[in-house]
């Protein structure tokens, strides 16, 4: 049950910044135009995964270890049947003193077959229980995701390089002008504040995020999350080139209050063409002539 003022634990005195909010003319909010609407399931599971990156680690690495040990098997097996002795080619690469080949040694075939067994069995749970759960994911998404345009936060990451990572201001889109603005002025106002900046930092907010405005706010405040990073990969200035994220409520109640919000990046218009070329031409490929 919400309360109607904002929790009296946050730093940086939020029901003031509303307060202000709703007088202030700066910064000025400009939200991007065409709101993003996902074609398919299919179009947000590119839009989780751009690089390929899960695919890569779902399928491609597990037939990867599944091809080693039954390439060792298949060495062993034929070794076994054409130089049971290991005289030959294993004696010159192992020295003279190494007459027998692998193939001789009984633990040797119960460590490859166990590793045969156990790569197979990874690959099995992979594509019949993770595949499966990946893509209920990204049809709750396509179902539940709202789009949010974000916008840089006054608030950046110092690597402790020399460089900076962006977080973000999340405004909802189904939100009139004058309340996202106003949304918008309060979260950029309580995050340019020292004591707030220093909690994410250092503090009691570190690594809590997101979290929402009407956590800040109150429920007169919803509408707004504040971000401290968005997935994907790339240089900080590729990072602010985005303009939407999706935010999608978990499939399933949890606990844990940092995981009751899934963001997903939306492509830039580039990237989301090519996305959807790639997903048109592979749709004409499978459909019937």
């Amino acid at each position: 049950m919400h309360s109607d003022t904002p929790q009296t634990l946050w730093p940086g005195d939020p029901s003031t910044r509303w307060a202000q909010a709703a007088t202030t003319r700066r910064p000025a909010f400009v939200r991007p135009e065409r709101v993003p609407r996902p074609e398919s399931a299919d179009e947000v599971a590119r839009w989780e995964d751009p690089n390929g990156f899960d695919a890569t680690e779902l399928y491609h690495a597990p037939i990867f270890w599944v091809c080693l040990p039954a390439a060792a098997l298949g060495v062993m097996i034929h070794g076994a049947i054409t130089n049971p002795t290991g005289i030959g080619w294993s004696g010159n690469v192992f020295g003279e003193s190494v007459q027998a080949g692998p193939w001789s040694y009984w633990i040797v075939w119960v460590a490859v077959i166990l590793w045969l067994i156990g790569a197979i069995a990874v690959l099995v749970f992979r594509v019949r229980v993770v595949a499966p759960d990946i893509r209920k994911d990204a049809e709750w998404i396509y179902a539940h995701g709202v789009a949010h345009s974000i916008h840089p936060s006054p608030y950046t990451i110092d690597d402790g390089e020399g460089g900076y990572w962006p977080t973000f201001i999340a405004i909802d889109h189904r939100l009139r002008e004058d309340k996202a603005t106003r949304v918008f002025r309060a979260l950029d106002a309580w995050l340019s504040q020292p004591d707030v900046q220093g909690a994410l930092k250092y503090g009691s907010l570190r690594g809590r995020a997101p979290f929402t405005s009407e956590e800040l706010f109150g429920p007169p405040g919803a509408g707004g999350l504040y971000l401290g990073s968005i997935p994907g990969f790339g240089s900080a200035g590729a990072f602010l080139e985005h303009e939407w994220v999706l935010i999608t409520d978990p499939r399933e109640p949890v606990d844990d209050r940092s995981d009751r919000k899934h963001v997903t990046t939306v492509p830039t218009i580039a990237e989301l063409r090519k996305i959807r070329a790639r997903l048109h031409r592979k749709a004409e490929r499978r459909s019937p002539r």
